[in-house]
Order: structure tokens, then sequence, then C-alpha cells
């Protein structure tokens, strides 16, 4: 009997079983929002903005000069969700944006004065945050998470 065989066979429902606390997209899914949920105590109630806000600070923090399409690929948000951040963080003016000379239908963003002076303040908090979170691993361990993460995310490219 090959695999794809397998899916011909009935099911017993009594025979199916999964521990979620043991499978691993559902384990990883939990982490980020906890990880989530506890990093964004520092840039919300801080400094006023959302989760979706400081993804899109932080990849400008990283490369300067953006587009929108751009953070949508590298973020992995919708349109709608990075637009309300895009124009949430201009109205606080701490992006700016620029027609885009190769495409104009885009523009680019980049922080602002003011953009810079935030993220400069936040690095570090965030920073240490991160620190404090692996207190509970090994400087061994630590390496070996972050290999580990590299190996399984296919979006590591950026």
């Amino acid at each position: 009997m090959q695999l794809n065989d397998l899916s011909l066979m009935p099911i017993d429902p009594s025979n199916v079983s999964l521990n979620l606390d043991r499978f691993l997209p559902y384990r990883l899914n939990r982490l980020a929002h906890n990880v989530g949920v506890s990093l964004a105590t520092i840039y919300t109630d801080a400094f006023g903005i959302s989760r979706s806000q400081w993804r899109v600070m932080a990849l400008l923090g990283q490369h300067q000069r953006l587009t929108a399409k751009q953070i949508c690929n590298m973020t992995h948000m919708d349109k709608v969700k990075v637009s309300r951040a895009v124009n949430g963080l201009v109205k606080l003016n701490y992006l700016q944006t620029t027609p885009d000379k190769a495409d104009k239908r885009a523009v680019l963003l980049t922080h602002s004065v003011e953009g810079k002076e935030l993220f400069q303040v936040m690095v570090p908090q965030v920073q240490a945050w991160e620190e404090d979170f692996l207190k509970k691993l090994s400087v061994q361990e630590i390496s070996q998470l972050a290999t580990i993460i590299d190996k399984l995310d296919p979006s590591n490219e950026y």
C-alpha cells in the first residue's frame, strides 16, 4: 500500500488524535503570540503605536527606505494592515513619503526626523526585552535556537 492509498481508507475518528501541546505549528503560533503580546507592552504602552506600526518602524530602521508593497512582502501582513499602519505613522509624523521615481504608483517610506528619534529610543528597550526573555536559555541554546530558526524559516532571505 502506498501513502496516497491511505487517503481512500475510511478513518475511524476514535483512533485519530493530536496533542496540540506537542504539535510544532501550534506551539510556534502560541509562542509567537505570547512574545508579540509581551513585547507590545513596550511600544504600545510607552509610545502609543500598534504592533503593525512597530513592524513598519523596525523594517524602516533596518532598510531605511521601502515601499508599502515591500513591507507587505517582508512581514506577510496584508495590504490593508500595512496601509493603516503607514497612514497612522504618517499622521503621527513618524514617517515621510516620497514618490518612487521607478514606480509612479508607489511611494517610498522613510522615518521622519521624529520617527528616527522614536526608533532610537525604542531600540534599546526592545533589545533589553529580548535579552531578558532569552535569560532562560544558555549562550549555546541561544545560538542553537538561531540556527534552527534560520533552517526552518523560508522567508529568511531578508
